[in-house]
């Protein structure tokens, strides 16, 4: 059986800065802090899924986020304003749908 017409979700890598509010799935992710903590670079990220109450996470790099069900955020890197064309402290976050 050939597979070239199954669906699988697909990854999706996006950056984005401090204030911004992207959504995944049904969950929307407010950015409110990035840069170090104790010498890590860590995001602070309010998650508010379309019902039920929000959740603060501090999130590393390369830690998984599970939201609420319906996939997973990995935060990729941290970036600091002027870095890496950011104008504000921004942060790559990985997308993978739960199938």
């Amino acid at each position: 059986m050939s597979d070239e017409h199954s669906t699988a979700p697909l990854r999706s890598v996006v950056e984005v800065s401090q204030g911004s509010q992207p959504r995944f799935g049904s969950v929307r992710v407010g950015v409110l802090i990035a840069g170090l903590r104790d010498g890590v670079p860590t995001a602070r990220l309010l998650l508010r899924p379309q019902t039920g109450p929000s959740l603060q996470v501090d999130a590393s790099v390369g830690e998984p986020i599970d939201l609420f069900g319906g996939g997973t955020l990995t935060v990729r890197s941290v970036a600091a304003a002027g870095d890496a064309d950011c104008r504000r402290d921004c942060v790559s976050l990985e997308y993978e749908p739960t199938p």
